[in-house]
């Protein structure tokens, strides 16, 4: 299931940078995308690395950035390609739905929203800029074994297997070999189902996050007719540093982005009512009411679009995207052409 031939792999998704594509209409394989590095990041300089833009197949993507073991006289690697592929294979689908049914007031978007998340959560899990801080997130999961003999024999060769890519990697993104090792074994972990019928850990873990009685969750979608959003190449940003809150954005596609936002409601509503009062009235909505995302849909709201690009820049690693290389909305927007 982990086999195959895939060497060049990206950490964000071919379909989503299509999204964001400078010549959306081309043929697939020509497909490119603006791309600036990052120059000074207090003052949102950036500078356009090609006037003619980078090709998408090439872009946010290592060789062998996945492969726990590079199999001997035969082109096939065992990586994570397969369990990714059923994340990300409807994004495009999921987008453009979300986005029409919200412009016609029409239909229900709350699997959308739902499969969304857990793809664009999946991009900062597999992303190798955020490599520490992914480690940090989920604690201790690497240092689980498969209960399954035929899996923990998979699983012991992300320690064992020939991996020829990683002392490059390893120097290339500023990691120890530990750390890389332990964040193979994490992908593992999380994406791969234990036993038969089950979800895995990663699905579950959404799954009782965004059915949490006990939270508020919101999702705000940004949409915009003449303004473009930029892609991280984190592939994520936080709008909110606060940690009462978890609060996460996403880019959507050229024109729109989305904020997630999960929160306990004691929290938002601290000091606005007396406490008993307050207690009761969760109580209350905890058993009356049925787990919901309340999504809020806006068009053509500039200054959340400017706040939504700053924070992509200042939390980039070293490039932001873009399917327009000009009047992107930033604060002092100032651009450095070579």
């Amino acid at each position: 299931m982990l086999a195959n031939d895939t060497r060049n792999q990206h950490f964000l998704t071919q379909g989503e940078q299509r999204l964001n594509a400078l010549n959306p209409q081309a043929n697939p394989s020509n497909l490119r995308i603006y791309s600036f590095k990052l120059v000074d990041r207090e003052n949102y300089l950036l500078e356009l690395e090609n006037p003619k833009g980078r090709p998408i197949g090439k872009n946010l993507s290592l060789f062998d950035l996945f492969s726990f073991d590079v199999l001997d006289d035969s082109s096939l690697r065992l990586n994570f390609e397969s369990l990714f592929h059923r994340y990300e294979g409807y994004i495009e689908v999921h987008t453009r739905a979300l986005l029409a049914k919200l412009n016609t007031g029409g239909g229900d978007i709350k699997a959308e929203i739902i499969e969304l998340f857990a793809a664009k959560l999946l991009n900062f899990v597999r992303n190798p800029f955020c490599i520490e801080k992914v480690l940090n997130t989920f604690p201790g999961i690497a240092s689980y074994n498969p209960t399954d003999p035929a899996l923990l024999a998979s699983y012991r060769r992300i320690v064992t297997g020939k991996k020829p890519q990683q002392e490059f990697l390893c120097r290339t993104l500023g990691i120890s070999e530990a750390q890389y090792i332990e964040w193979l074994r994490l992908l593992f972990m999380l994406l791969t189902p234990m036993t038969n019928g089950h979800v895995n850990f990663f699905d579950d873990m959404i799954k009782r996050l965004l059915e949490d009685r006990k939270k508020y969750i919101a999702a705000f979608v940004c949409e915009y007719d003449d303004a473009s959003c930029l892609l991280s190449d984190r592939g994520f940003s936080q709008p909110i540093e606060d940690g009462a809150h978890m609060a996460l954005s996403f880019n959507l596609c050229s024109t729109a982005f989305v904020h997630y936002f999960v929160s306990d409601p004691a929290t938002l509503l601290k000091d606005k009512a007396h406490p008993e009062f307050l207690a009761n009235a969760l109580a209350a909505r905890e058993r009356l009411l049925p787990p919901q995302i309340n999504v809020t849909f806006r068009r053509n709201d500039l200054d959340m679009l400017a706040r939504y690009n700053r924070r992509v820049v200042e939390q980039c690693y070293e490039r932001v995207f873009c399917a327009t290389k000009d009047n992107l909305i930033l604060s002092e927007p100032r651009f450095a052409t070579s």
